[in-house]
């Protein structure tokens, strides 16, 4: 089972307040907002998704990863879990922009 009854609704309702916040992000580039205004926003998007992802992560473990343990397909569950942590590393400094320019024109 992906998604049980239980945890849709608060998926649904995560999901919705990130889409809130991302449609405010669309507005605020559009009006030419201040930088950090539209960051500290696009933190709030980030943080809806994060929540919506533990939710989700929480429910796997609980259902998918307990019945693939029970019918002793441990190895293939514990594959797709280092596929996503690996996915989800932190960038190395190589990867990361060393470009500093200034906000908002200056």
């Amino acid at each position: 089972m992906a998604i049980t009854d239980e945890s849709k609704d608060k998926l649904k309702a995560r999901l919705s307040k990130a889409i809130g916040h991302l449609n405010a992000v669309y507005k605020m580039v559009d009006e030419k907002k201040y930088c950090i205004d539209i960051l500290n926003q696009l933190k709030a998007v980030q943080s809806a998704l994060d929540k919506t992802a533990e939710i989700m992560l929480k429910d796997h473990l609980n259902t998918c990863v307990v019945e693939a343990v029970q019918n002793n397909d441990s190895q293939r569950v514990m594959e797709e879990l280092w596929q996503l942590l690996r996915h989800s590393e932190p960038e190395t400094p190589e990867e990361k922009s060393t470009e500093t320019s200034g906000c908002c024109g200056q």
